[in-house]
């Protein structure tokens, strides 16, 4: 609460008090933007008329904030519906004239915490909404456009300062297989299993995804050739080492990988790379599967 009037600051406590509310008090628009960037109220009320930020300027400054909605009553003594109009305008939410009752300040709190809980409530389903634009559902990893969105600007990095990254592809073995034998209940389960194995192998600098079927992609920086053989390998042995059991059946999966890198500074786009690595799974595949492939490999 800002104002620069002691009676004003004593007359809102007493309001808000009976409510249990936590207010901290200002009593000009400098301390006012000082409590805003350290406290980030859920709501303020703020004089129109102080010496130095005046309360419009102040209702400017909170909207340039980026984070929670903040909800703005504006306290004057005008009555005049073009000043009104103006502070509306401003920013600011609400207003009350001074001198103002109680219960209608009351009032129009609650309905500012109304409003504020709503503001929440929609950037947290918008967030939501957008982790599952980037997730699939199945496995929980993230899906082809977030795979895309994050190597796309990994790899004008990997261009710019000559660090090595690649782009490898994977692929289960006669996965359709799985599914005409033990029904896609145990097919899912397959999925979720290689999913969270290479999710464990995957560095905070590295991605994994799936990106369609029993296909899926691992991005994997600042690391060399001889090692991502050894990374590919220790997954695929992980999961030539993993026992399946579905009604009775036992079965071993295998998978297939293509791998594609930029080596140097010339900038191939993801989708470039994303293609190589594609022709070099299905050149994996055509030597016997069960086995990984680098771009330009003969077979």
């Amino acid at each position: 609460m800002a104002d620069d009037s002691s009676l004003y600051r004593k007359l809102l406590e007493e309001a808000l008090h009976q409510e249990r509310y936590i207010v901290y008090f200002a009593k000009n628009g400098r301390e006012a933007s000082a409590l805003l960037a350290e406290r980030k109220p859920t709501l303020v009320i703020t004089d129109w008329e102080m010496p130095d930020i005046t309360g419009i300027e102040l209702c400017g400054l909170i909207r340039g904030y980026q984070g929670s909605y903040t909800y703005v009553i504006l306290l004057t003594s005008n009555t005049e519906k073009d000043q009104i109009i103006r502070g509306l305008s401003a920013g600011a939410d609400d207003y009350l004239t001074k001198p103002f009752h109680s219960g209608e300040l009351l009032a129009r709190v609650a309905v500012g915490r109304r409003i504020v809980q709503l503001h929440r409530e929609i950037q947290e389903k918008n967030r939501l909404l957008e982790e599952l634009a980037l997730t699939d559902s199945l496995t929980g990893l993230p899906n082809r456009r977030a795979v895309e969105d994050w190597a796309v600007r990994q790899l004008s990095g990997a261009a710019r300062h000559g660090f090595p990254f690649w782009v490898v592809m994977a692929d289960l073995d006669f996965f359709k297989s799985v599914n005409d034998t033990c029904g896609h209940a145990a097919g899912d389960a397959v999925l979720k299993t290689f999913a969270a194995q290479l999710r464990a192998s995957t560095r905070a600098s590295d991605i994994c995804g799936r990106i369609g079927g029993e296909e899926f992609v691992v991005v994997l920086t600042h690391i060399e050739e001889s090692n991502v053989q050894v990374v590919i390998e220790r997954i695929r042995q992980q999961l030539v080492g993993t026992g399946f059991a579905f009604g009775g059946n036992h079965l071993t999966v295998t998978a297939s990988f293509g791998i594609s890198g930029l080596r140097g500074r010339n900038i191939p786009s993801f989708a470039h790379l994303l293609k190589e690595a594609d022709a070099a799974l299905y050149a994996a595949k055509r030597a016997g599967r069960d086995r990984m492939q680098f771009a330009g490999d003969r077979e």
